[in-house]
């Protein structure tokens, strides 16, 4: 209202009682819908946009990007919240000079005759003459209907033709491209782990036939992130006195699993960064899934789903290398466009051609499934890409989404688009203080992650 009142703008204050959202305050102030101006924060590498819309439309950001040549990305509200210091959590006034920033504005609006819009507070709505709505706006892009949609929510029809497309790309990964078959050792580890009545002896021999893999185990177990201070010399020991049976088996086979693939080690999604987004990602996971109610997720399982869910981008590769060093590249250019953007430009391109509208989630958990590996796996591979997932193992694939929002923190994972993690706390019925807590504990072990990592 501040900067309103310094540009001489004359609006109207409409009180009420304190209300959590925007709906809730429309309704209690008794203000027609199709008179209400939202804002929107967009970003790309060039800086904010603030869109401007009525309430239930949003900016088609493929078309917005074509007109202003941007790539533009929607942010969650928490990240947004920091653009509007001076206002409430979630109360954003569509006033884009008062925060520095360009507006890209539904033209509809300019035709009402009066506008409500939030105030930063609450308890307060403000009314403004069309005149004064359209001064405020100022020079703000004004964007045709066409590339302002009504909000967009999956039917079931809809939700029952994409699993149909899934099931197709199964069918046409296994038609059109050799997939590489599970390494020897690592299908004996996973042989073991599914034996009831194997033993450690079992184990230690399987991996004790590969030096390379005895190595890197025993460097696990050797780590400062254990704390064990005693000598390990045999695999044995690692499992006896430091990491247990299911985590040595699970170092074990991810480790003999990777060897299937020949992938660059640097770039943002080369073998560097991979394992140790890995090894963040499979430790905070087993650490939260403590805290999620009911015991409705296995940390052990977890674990192995954060070690293994971005498997696609090894297969992707392995099998489509031009397409994946572009990918690359574009990952590395362009951090704050989510990597499923990025995939979509790529693959359906050269040889990669039959897989447009695939992410790596998608490709990986096909190969996952072929390897038999166990279905919470799987699941959580080919959906950890989709925000709005419900199934069967939604609680893992949910689990995998916050641990991948906090790691963006340490600026790991395929990128670094803003989200929200109490999006998925909430999802999941977690304390969001717990898993502040959990993730500040795993960032003091981060130098030890990323050292292992770098051994891999």
């Amino acid at each position: 209202m501040q900067y309103l009142n310094r540009q001489g703008l004359s609006y109207q204050q409409l009180h009420h009682d304190r209300v959590g959202t925007l709906e809730a305050a429309i309704e209690a102030a008794k203000v027609v819908q199709d008179e209400v101006a939202v804002a929107e924060i967009l970003v790309d590498a060039k800086g904010v946009v603030m869109s401007i819309t009525p309430l239930g439309k949003k900016m088609d950001l493929e078309r917005l990007n074509q007109m202003t040549r941007r790539n533009l990305q929607r942010i969650a509200q928490h990240q947004a919240d920091r653009l509007f210091k001076d206002c409430e959590p979630g109360s954003h006034p569509p006033v884009a000079k008062a925060y520095g920033v360009h507006a890209v504005c539904d033209e509809t609006l300019f035709s009402k005759q009066q506008i409500y819009i939030q105030s930063g507070s609450h308890t307060t709505l403000l009314r403004l003459s069309r005149d004064c709505f359209q001064q405020m706006m100022g020079s703000a892009l004004k964007m045709s209907a066409c590339v302002c949609t009504k909000e967009y929510k999956e039917t079931p029809d809809e939700k029952a033709e994409a699993a149909c497309a899934s099931f197709d790309i199964k069918e046409r990964l296994n038609k059109l491209y050799r997939l590489p078959p599970m390494p020897t050792v690592a299908a004996r580890i996973l042989q073991i782990t599914q034996d009831i009545d194997a033993s450690v002896d079992d184990l230690a021999r399987i991996i004790e036939q590969d030096p390379s893999l005895t190595a890197q185990v025993l460097r696990q177990a050797g780590s400062a992130l254990y704390g064990y201070r005693g000598e390990i010399k045999t695999i044995k020991d690692a499992v006896a006195r430091v990491l247990g049976f299911e985590r040595v088996s699970q170092i074990a086979l991810s480790i003999a699993a990777s060897k299937a693939f020949d992938l660059p080690k640097d770039g943002p999604l080369g073998l560097r960064n991979f394992w140790k987004h890995a090894m963040h990602c499979s430790l905070l996971v087993q650490r939260l899934a403590f805290h999620v109610p009911d015991k409705r997720v296995d940390p052990g399982m977890a674990y192995l789903a954060g070690l293994l869910h971005n498997f696609g981008l090894l297969l992707l590769g392995h099998l489509f290398k031009p397409e994946f060093g572009m990918l690359n590249k574009l990952a590395a250019s362009e951090p704050f466009t989510e990597l499923a953007t990025l995939e979509k430009q790529v693959l359906g391109m050269g040889s990669a051609k039959e897989l447009v509208g695939v992410g790596h989630g998608q490709l990986g958990s096909v190969l996952l499934e072929k390897w038999q590996l166990p279905e919470e796996v799987c699941a959580t591979a080919a959906h950890h890409q989709e925000k709005d997932y419900e199934g069967e193992f939604q609680d893992y694939v949910a689990l995998i989404q916050l641990a991948n929002c906090l790691l963006k923190e340490l600026e790991l994972g395929d990128d670094l688009m803003p989200d929200d993690p109490l999006v998925y706390t909430r999802r999941l019925g977690m304390d969001a203080d717990i898993t502040f807590e959990v993730f500040e504990q795993l960032k003091q072990s981060s130098a030890a992650l990323t050292d292992l990592a770098a051994g891999m």
